[in-house]
C-alpha cells in the first residue's frame, strides 16, 4: 500500500480528536438534548428541584439512572436504549412522583413533574404513553415499533416497511431487487444500521442484510433533515434498533405460510401490438398461470436474565423456505430450449440475532450483537410442453446452488459482530464506544461441477480423425470466484456535553471495507482444440509453426490453454468526523447546529489510490419551534448538505486486474478420461490480443483528477399540529437538489481532438479505455498514449466533452393526518404531491442499467440529448393508509392501503442518420423513428392501487396464542409498473416495444401462528 494512505488517515484521525477534545473543556448543566443513532433521549423539568433527584428505571430490565435536576428544575439523561421506562422524583429516599415512558430511537421523550406534594408519603402515578409530538428533533421520519409492525398488515421485510413512509417508493430497475428509493434518491443511496453498525450492501450500497423480523424492537426512516452523525446517504436512513432481554423469562415461536393455493394467479405475457410485426403482435409470449410460489417461515426466540438487573439475553432465529416454479421460455421457443423450459427453485434464508446486555454499573453499560444472514438458493430446469401446459420430471441441467450471489439483487448476507460501550460519566457527560465487523461470502456452485476438471472445447472440424475427445466438465463459461467475499471494520466514539444552554455532541467514526470480486473460467482454464489450414504457417501469438511443433502439429492440429479472469480485491476506507449543538435558544425555540467533514478514498486491487476524495464539508441546520409552548404546535425547518461515497464494487469493473490469455501449444495424444492433451509441445508463450495480462490499469487514469463527489442539497419546512391528544395534522415541504455526481465517460473522440490539437502520436495507443469523471464539469485525466512519453495531463472542458451538467431535483409537499395509539386503535394517512425531475438519476438508472456507478448516462454526449424531463421514479400523488383496531378483546384488523400515480413514459430507439456514428449504442436514445422523444413526454403509466387487510385473534383461554391472517392485494390488482421502452432492433421497430416489463404482485395470503410463554 502507498505510505500516503496511511498519513491521511492519521490526520484525520488527529484533527477529529482535536475537535472532540474541545468539546469538554468546560462543564455546566443545560436544558438541550441530543440522541445518537441507536438510542434515545428522556428530559422533563422538576418543578421543586431542592432536594429531589430523578430516577429512570427500565422496566424490562431493572437498570436505573439517577440524574440531579439543574436549579431551574431540567433534568436530560441521553443515549438511552429504547424501551419502556418508569421516571421517579425522589426526596430524601422517598418516591413522590411517578411516570411512565415510552422512548423510541431518535427521538425525544418529556417527562415533566409538578411541585412537590403536601405529604411526605404521597405518590402520583401517571400511566404515560409516546409523546404525541417530539419538539426535541428537527429530523423528518417516522418511528416504527415492534407493536405496530406486529400489528400491521406488511410483509416481513425491511424495505416494505420502509414504503410506508411518506416520499418512499419502490425502485423502478427490478435489478437491484426491492432497494427502496426515498425522496427521489436512487437506490443505492440510503444508509441502513442495526444497533448503530452499518448493514448497507457492502458491495454495491444497495439494500442491506436483514435480521429476524421479530428481532426489531424499533425501526426509524429519517426520509430527509438527519442531523451531522449521520452520513453516506442523500436518499434516506433506516434506523433499527433490536430488542433486548429483561428480567423476565420469555419463550416464543411462530409458524407462517403463504401458500400457493390462495395466491391470486399471475398474469400471462403478451406480445404488443407494434402495427410491424403481423406474425406476433398481440399473440402470447409467455403464459404465466402455470407459475407457482409457497413460502413457508418458521421462528423461535428466548429472553431473560443471566444475572438479574445485570446481565441479559435475546436470542432469535428464524428460517424462510420458498419453493417456486416458472416458465423460462416464450411461446415461440424451439425445442431444445423446451427441454429446460422450466425452472424450480428452492430457497432457503436463514436469519439469527443475539443480544447480550451487561450493566457493569449503573453508569457504565456494555452491549454484544450478533446478526447471521444466509441466502441458499438451489434451481434446476426441467422440460416443459406448451400443448398440455405442463412440464416433466427430466432434468434440462444439472442445476445449481447459490449462496448469498449472484448479481444486484442478491441478498448480501452477513455474519456481524458489535461491541457497543456507554459510559454515563457524569450527568453531563456521556461516551459511547462502538466497533463491530462484518463479512459475507458469495458462491455459486453447478450441479455435478468438479472444479478441478478444465473445460474442453472441440468440434467434429478440429480433431484427429481415431481420437476420443472427451469433454467429463459439465460446466461451460465462467463462475464467481469461489473466493468473491466482502469484510467490514467500523469504529466510532461519540461524546455528548452539556454546556449551558448547550447540547454539545460530536464523534468520529471509521469504515474500512474490502471485496474479493470478480470471475473465471469453470475449472480454472479451457483446452481449446484448433486446426491450422496451413501447419507451416505461425499462427498469431505463436513463436513455432504447428509442423514444427510435432505431434499432431504436423496436420494443423494444436491447442490453446485459455485463461480468462477478473478477480478484483477492491478496498475503500470511509472516515468522518462531526460536531452538532443542540441549542435551545429559549424555552420555545431549538436550533441544531451541525457540521460533517468526510473522507471517501477507493483503492485498487494493488492499493493504489484511484478515487481520494477529501475535506467534503456538509454543514447542518435545524430549527424546532414550539410556537405555543405545551408541544401542540411544532414548526420546524432544515438545510444541509450530503455526500455519498462510490461503492468499492466500481473498482472491480474500473481498475481491477484482467487476465485473457492463450497458450498454444502442438499434441500427440488426448486423455480419454479428462480429455486433456497428452504429449504437450509449446509453440509460443501466453499471449493476449488486448494485452490482459493480469495487470490492474494505471490507477491514475481510471479516474478525473480532482474528483468530486456525488452530493446533494436539501431544504425542508413544516409544521405538526397535535389538535387533541388523539388526533395530529401536519404538513412539510421538501426541495432536494444534485450538485454533482461520478459516471463513467467511454467517448474517444474528445482525447483525440486533444491528441490532434497538441500533435500526440496515436499509432501505438491501444484506445480509451473509459474513466470516472464529473459529468458536466471540466475534467482532466490522466493517459499515456504509449508515445514513449509516459502518462500526461489531458485538460477537457465540458463543452469538449459535450454532455451537461446533471441535474435532479425532487420537490415534495407532504400532508398527514394521524391518530396516536388510544382507545384501542392506530391510524394514519399521509398525502405526498411530488416531483422528481432530471437528466440521470444517481449512481443508479432505470433505462441503461448498468453496474452502480457506471451507468451508460455519461458514456458519450448523445445519450443526453432530450435526457431532461421527469424521471423514472416521479409519481405525482402517492396516498398511503395504514393503522389497526382492536375491535374486541380477542380481535384485531389492520390495514395498509397505497394509491400511487403511475410513472412516466419513454421510447428510446435509433440516433437520428445525422447524429449516428461507429460504434454508438443502437436503441438508447431519447429518439424514435428520427424525432426527438424527451425523457417522460409518451405519457403516464396506469395508477396503482393495493389494499392490504389483515385479522388477528388471540383467544383468552389459550393465553399467548395469535393467529393471523394476512391479505395482501386484496383485489388482485396486476397493475403494469413498466414497460419495454426500446424502440428498435436494428433498424427495425422491436417485437417488444412496449411490452409489460412488470406488474405488481397478485394477491397472496399469509396465514401465521404466534405462541408466546
Amino acid at each position: 500500500m502507498h505510505q500516503s494512505r496511511f498519513k491521511l488517515r492519521n490526520s484525520a484521525i488527529r484533527q477529529a480528536t482535536a475537535i472532540l477534545i474541545g468539546l469538554t473543556v468546560a462543564a455546566s448543566s443545560g436544558q438541550a438534548w441530543a440522541q445518537s443513532n441507536a438510542t434515545t433521549t428522556i428530559f422533563g423539568e422538576v418543578k421543586s428541584p431542592a432536594g429531589a433527584t430523578v430516577v429512570l428505571q427500565n422496566l424490562a430490565t431493572g437498570t436505573q439512572r439517577t440524574l440531579t435536576p439543574d436549579a431551574s428544575g431540567r433534568y436530560v439523561a441521553n443515549s438511552m436504549p429504547p424501551g419502556r421506562y418508569v421516571a421517579r422524583v425522589v426526596r430524601g429516599g422517598t418516591v413522590q412522583s411517578t411516570q411512565e415512558v415510552e422512548a423510541v430511537v431518535g427521538s425525544g421523550s418529556e417527562v415533566n413533574f409538578g411541585a412537590a406534594p403536601a405529604g411526605q408519603g404521597e405518590t402520583v402515578v401517571v400511566r404515560g404513553s409516546r409523546t404525541v409530538i417530539d419538539v426535541s428533533n428537527t429530523n423528518n421520519g417516522v418511528v416504527f415499533t415492534a407493536k405496530e409492525l406486529k400489528a400491521l398488515p406488511v410483509a416481513n421485510d425491511v424495505a416494505s416497511v420502509v414504503q410506508l413512509t411518506p416520499g418512499v417508493a419502490r425502485g423502478t430497475n427490478s435489478q437491484y431487487g426491492n432497494a427502496p428509493s426515498i425522496g427521489g434518491s436512487g437506490q443505492s443511496e440510503n444508509a441502513f444500521y442495526v444497533n448503530g453498525f452499518p448493514i448497507t450492501n457492502i458491495l454495491t450500497q444497495v439494500g442491506a442484510s436483514e435480521l429476524p423480523f421479530g428481532a426489531i424492537s424499533n425501526l426509524q426512516v429519517l426520509s430527509g433533515g438527519y442531523g451531522s452523525e449521520f452520513g453516506r446517504s442523500t436518499g434516506g436512513v433506516v434506523n433499527i434498533t433490536t430488542k433486548s432481554g429483561g428480567n423476565n423469562f420469555e419463550f416464543g415461536g411462530k409458524v407462517a405460510t403463504i401458500p400457493n393455493s390462495l395466491r391470486g394467479t399471475p398474469v400471462s405475457t403478451y406480445y404488443p401490438n407494434t402495427g410491424a410485426h403481423p406474425d406476433t403482435d398481440g399473440k402470447l409470449l409467455s403464459t404465466n398461470t402455470d407459475n407457482s410460489t409457497t413460502t413457508k417461515v418458521a421462528g423461535l426466540y428466548a429472553s431473560g436474565p443471566i444475572i438479574k438487573n445485570k446481565l441479559f439475553a435475546f436470542v432469535a432465529a428464524e428460517r424462510t423456505r420458498t419453493d417456486s416454479g416458472s416458465l423460462g421460455v416464450s411461446s415461440d421457443a424451439n425445442a431444445k430450449s423446451l427441454l429446460s423450459g422450466w425452472n424450480e427453485s428452492g430457497s432457503q434464508v436463514d436469519r439469527i440475532l443475539a443480544k447480550i446486555d451487561f450493566n457493569l454499573t449503573e453508569d457504565h453499560h456494555f452491549e454484544y450483537t450478533k446478526l447471521y444472514d444466509r441466502t441458499t438458493n438451489h434451481s434446476q430446469a426441467f422440460g416443459y410442453d406448451f400443448a398440455t401446459h405442463s412440464h416433466n420430471n427430466v432434468p434440462g441441467n444439472a442445476g445449481e446452488t447459490t449462496v448469498n450471489c449472484c448479481g444486484a439483487a442478491a441478498a448480501p448476507g452477513a455474519n456481524i459482530n458489535i461491541f457497543k460501550y456507554t459510559g454515563y460519566l457524569t450527568d453531563n457527560l456521556t461516551v459511547t464506544a462502538l466497533y463491530g465487523n462484518s463479512r459475507t461470502s458469495h458462491t455459486r456452485t453447478p450441479g455435478g461441477y468438479d472444479p478441478s476438471l478444465p473445460q474442453i472445447s472441440s468440434s467434429i472440424t478440429v480433431q484427429v480423425p481415431g481420437v476420443t475427445y472427451a469433454n467429463p466438465q459439465t460446466v461451460s463459461g465462467n463462475l464467481v470466484d469461489p473466493a468473491s467475499a466482502d469484510r467490514q471494520k467500523g469504529k466510532r466514539l461519540d461524546l455528548e456535553y452539556h454546556l449551558g444552554d448547550h447540547a454539545l455532541r460530536g464523534g468520529i467514526d471509521r469504515i474500512d471495507v474490502e471485496s474479493m470480486v470478480g470471475f473465471s473460467l469453470a475449472g480454472g482454464y479451457r483446452w481449446s482444440y484448433r486446426k491450422a489450414s496451413d501447419p507451416t504457417r505461425t499462427i498469431n501469438g505463436a513463436t513455432e509453426t504447428p509442423a514444427q511443433g510435432g505431434g499432431y502439429g504436423a496436420r494443423g492440429y494444436y491447442v490453446s490453454k485459455d485463461i480468462y479472469s477478473n478477480l478484483a480485491r477492491p478496498t475503500s476506507e470511509q472516515s468522518a468526523q462531526y460536531v452538532q449543538d443542540h441549542y435551545q435558544v429559549t424555552q420555545r425555540v431549538l436550533l441544531d447546529l451541525g457540521l460533517r467533514r468526510e473522507q471517501f478514498t477507493n483503492y485498487t486491487s494493488s492499493g493504489d489510490a484511484f478515487i481520494s476524495q477529501r475535506n467534503m464539508i456538509a454543514p447542518r441546520l435545524g430549527a424546532t419551534w414550539d410556537y405555543l409552548g405545551d408541544g401542540t404546535l411544532k414548526l420546524f425547518a432544515n438545510a444541509g448538505r450530503y455526500h455519498l461515497p462510490v461503492p468499492s464494487n466500481l473498482s472491480s469493473n474500473m481498475a481491477a486486474p484482467f487476465t485473457s490469455t492463450s497458450e498454444f501449444f502442438t499434441y500427440s495424444g488426448v486423455d480419454p478420461v479428462t480429455g486433456a492433451p497428452t504429449g504437450l509441445h509449446a509453440i509460443g508463450k501466453p499471449y493476449s490480443a488486448n494485452n490482459a495480462y493480469g495487470q490492474s490499469r494505471d490507477a491514475r487514469e481510471v479516474t478525473a483528477i480532482g474528483l468530486k463527489p456525488l452530493s446533494q442539497d436539501e431544504f425542508s419546512l413544516g409544521f405538526e399540529k397535535a389538535f387533541t391528544k388523539r388526533l395530529v395534522a401536519g404538513a412539510s415541504v421538501l426541495y432536494r437538489r444534485m450538485n454533482d455526481t461520478n459516471d463513467d465517460s467511454c467517448d474517444q473522440r474528445p482525447i483525440d481532438a486533444w491528441a490532434a490539437r497538441n500533435s500526440v502520436d496515436t499509432r501505438s495507443w491501444g484506445g480509451f479505455q473509459c474513466a470516472i469523471i464529473n459529468p458536466g464539469r471540466d475534467n482532466s485525466l490522466w493517459i499515456d498514449f504509449a508515445d514513449g512519453k509516459g502518462l500526461r495531463r489531458v485538460d477537457i472542458t465540458a463543452a469538449q466533452w459535450g454532455d451537461p451538467k446533471p441535474e435532479r431535483t425532487y420537490r415534495a409537499l407532504n400532508l398527514f393526518v394521524e391518530h396516536p395509539l388510544s382507545n384501542g386503535w392506530y391510524g394514519k394517512i399521509t398525502y405526498t404531491l411530488s416531483a422528481l425531475k432530471g437528466n440521470m438519476e444517481g449512481q443508479t438508472d432505470t433505462i441503461g442499467g448498468g453496474d452502480v456507478g457506471l451507468t451508460i448516462s455519461d458514456d458519450h454526449k448523445e445519450l443526453m440529448y432530450n435526457a431532461y424531463g421527469y424521471l423514472p421514479g416521479d409519481h405525482r400523488h402517492s396516498i398511503k393508509a395504514y393503522g389497526f383496531m382492536q375491535v374486541l378483546p380477542e380481535l384485531t384488523v389492520g390495514a395498509n392501503l397505497q394509491l400511487l400515480s403511475g410513472s412516466p413514459r419513454n421510447c428510446i430507439g435509433n440516433l437520428p442518420d445525422s447524429l449516428r456514428f461507429d460504434n454508438d449504442y443502437g436503441s438508447a436514445y431519447f429518439y424514435c423513428n428520427g424525432v426527438a422523444t424527451p425523457r417522460g413526454s409518451q405519457g403516464r403509466l396506469p395508477w396503482q392501487a393495493q389494499l392490504d387487510l389483515n385479522l388477528a385473534y388471540a383467544p383468552r383461554y389459550f393465553k399467548g396464542l395469535n393467529v393471523k391472517v394476512d391479505v395482501f392485494n386484496v383485489f388482485d390488482r396486476t397493475t403494469t409498473t413498466r414497460l419495454n421502452e426500446t424502440y428498435n432492433d436494428g433498424a427495425d421497430i422491436a417485437r417488444t416495444y412496449q411490452q409489460v416489463a412488470a406488474r405488481r404482485t397478485p394477491r397472496s395470503v399469509r396465514l401465521t401462528a404466534e405462541y408466546e410463554f
